[in-house]
């Protein structure tokens, strides 16, 4: 009795192999991927504080005329990362005149068309916007302080 068991689960296990093989081969998995369009990025202003007098701060808002603004384009409903990287801590007027320039917590914004600001952030710590409608409007503002004895001229960062 005990070599017909045996016997039995020899047979019983040279046969599973087989069976397993051909479980493998009944079904295929696919794969797939949408390659999505990059998005283009364009600079529609840059920040500008026009004319401003020694000693008096002058702050430009995100939702100001004179703020800057980035058009962000693409095709698709996402989340965009906003991420402006280091931004200036001076204007230079390209000699050794410098001028403080401050960005804070609300110096920043982003919106669905080109002069409305929805969302203020900080520029310096990013923010995620969705980008529904095919165009993200991105605007900055922010402070320049000159020192009353700022020297006159054109400053730039």
């Amino acid at each position: 009795m005990r070599k017909h068991l045996i016997a039995v689960l020899a047979v019983a296990a040279l046969a599973l192999p087989a069976n397993l093989a051909a479980q493998n081969n009944q079904g295929i998995i696919t794969a797939s991927a949408n390659v999505q369009a990059p998005l283009n990025v364009s600079v529609d202003q840059g920040l500008s504080f026009g004319t401003v007098l020694p000693g008096v701060n002058k702050t430009v808002a995100p939702g100001d005329a004179a703020a800057g603004r980035l058009q962000v384009a693409g095709a698709g409903i996402f989340q965009v990362s906003l991420d402006f990287g280091t931004l200036p801590t001076d204007l230079s007027d390209g000699g050794s005149n410098t001028m403080p320039i401050v960005f804070g917590a609300g110096s920043a914004g982003h919106g669905t068309s080109s002069g409305s600001v929805g969302t203020t952030f900080d520029p310096a710590t990013g923010a995620n916007a969705n980008l529904s409608a095919g165009t993200l409007w991105v605007f900055l503002g922010g402070q320049v302080q000159p020192a009353v004895d700022q020297a006159a001229g054109s400053y730039n960062a």
